[in-house]
């Protein structure tokens, strides 16, 4: 007892203590404290210990601190944030019958109840092998290791990049779901070596058909890194990244559904009419949304990337790509082996279904019910800080069934959305990664 008790005072003393210190960083507009003070006091790992010692004793409470209305189509839509004060995690997003989960970068994971309160989400923390698993410097080191999840018949799938004495590369962890203490294992490896951290690294997961997954693999800047060692990634079929995978779940095994990509963020299958939505993020300029209508490991669909793209090489001005294209005895640095030209389709690429220059910082895709028969609805999310450029904004996109653009509305949300799921109610649930926060969209569709 007398040890509790001194544990609970060092506890409680230490909570002052930070709690002291956070008051001076509180931001009234985000109802959020900033931690500017703390950063400079400690480094950067203690500070995630210090949040992952907070999530192990207290539940993260999400509360609700803006709401707001939006018409569209002369419908109401209701928006609801929730935030943390004190804990600020960028998070991927599942869910099953009952229950909705969270993983954050660092591969912390925790779920909530479906039927919340309305005016707040109580995260609980499920016990994890992860930083046990995968090295734990690592984590602390490169912070964005985990990619996605996915909850697939009480099991649990996490999306990782991975390191191996210097080599970089996708993995998918696995794991049996329960609420006390998950245990991973190592499930798939993309045994290819890459000798450079960066960003464009894909890493979606979606259920496919037939007992499959999907994964988006980037291709890790090949064509942009002037230290990268190969510089033909996405259009080598005998390699992995810059693909779109097909994974057998029963043996394994693992093949490619389309080629061509930079950087997917965004993953979606319609199971009933057998069509994949993707986007990825195009270089300066020219992010993309794809549609892959009735996908075929044999019959591999090529995107283009990087000879095909809307974008330009970053630091280059709009329409270099064409100029060198009418002068080719010019060409010079990366548009040598890159040329992105603005036709795919007169290279023998698929041409996007929509691409967005300047760039939204696309992110997730999802399909949901159109508003009138023979429409699809597509919610398509974007990150970047430039809203009149479109981003930090829910783009809403109706279809027809041939995939031809009726109509596209704006939702601004005034965050950068890094993930979304349809809780099939007229409702989605965003991961708000500015603030750490939980965006709900009510009356959508």
């Amino acid at each position: 007892m007398k040890k509790n008790k001194i544990l609970k005072q060092i506890i409680i003393f230490i909570l002052l203590f930070v709690t002291i210190i956070w008051f001076l960083d509180f931001n009234f507009k985000d109802k959020q404290f900033k931690f500017k003070k703390i950063k400079n006091l400690l480094s950067k790992e203690k500070i995630i210990s210090l949040k992952d010692f907070y999530t192990n004793i207290i539940d993260i409470n999400l509360t609700i601190v803006n709401k707001k209305n939006y018409i569209i189509d002369k419908k109401k839509i209701s928006f609801s944030k929730y935030s943390n004060k004190f804990i600020k995690n960028r998070y991927y997003l599942d869910q099953d019958d009952t229950n909705l989960y969270f993983v954050n970068t660092l591969g912390e994971l925790f779920y909530a109840k479906k039927n919340y309160s309305k005016n707040n989400i109580e995260l609980k923390k499920i016990n994890t092998n992860f930083k046990t698993l995968i090295d734990k410097k690592f984590i602390y080191e490169y912070v964005t290791v985990v990619k996605d999840i996915l909850i697939n018949n009480n099991k649990i799938y996490l999306s990782i990049v991975n390191n191996n004495n210097g080599c970089f590369y996708n993995s998918i962890l696995l794991g049996k779901l329960n609420f006390q203490n998950v245990k991973f294992n190592k499930f798939i490896e993309i045994n290819e070596c890459k000798k450079r951290w960066n960003y464009s690294t894909g890493g979606n997961l979606i259920k496919y058909k037939e007992n499959k997954l999907l994964l988006t693999v980037g291709d890790y800047n090949s064509y942009e890194d002037p230290n990268s060692e190969i510089k033909d990634d996405p259009q080598n079929i005998n390699s992995f990244y810059g693909k779109i995978l097909s994974i057998d779940l029963s043996n394994k095994k693992y093949g490619v559904i389309s080629m061509g990509h930079r950087n997917p963020q965004g993953l979606y299958y319609d199971s009933k009419n057998d069509v994949i939505y993707s986007t990825e993020h195009g270089p300066q300029g020219g992010d993309e949304i794809n549609i892959n209508i009735n996908p075929d490991e044999n019959k591999i669909v090529n995107f283009g990337w990087a000879i095909s793209s809307y974008g330009e090489h970053y630091g280059a001005e709009e329409g270099t790509s064409e100029l060198y294209r009418k002068n080719p005895s010019e060409i010079e640095g990366k548009y040598k082996y890159a040329p992105l030209y603005k036709s795919h389709k007169n290279y023998g690429f698929v041409e996007p279904f929509k691409f967005f220059t300047p760039s939204i910082g696309i992110t997730e895709i999802i399909k949901v019910n159109g508003t009138k028969k023979n429409e699809i609805k597509l919610l398509v999310a974007s990150m970047g800080d430039n809203k009149d450029e479109g981003d930090m904004t829910l783009h809403v996109i109706d279809i027809n069934n041939s995939h031809k653009e009726l109509n596209h509305e704006k939702i601004y949300i005034a965050e950068r959305i890094r993930d979304m799921i349809d809780l099939g109610n007229g409702s989605i649930l965003m991961s708000l990664e500015s603030t750490g926060s939980i965006g709900l969209l009510e009356n959508i569709y």
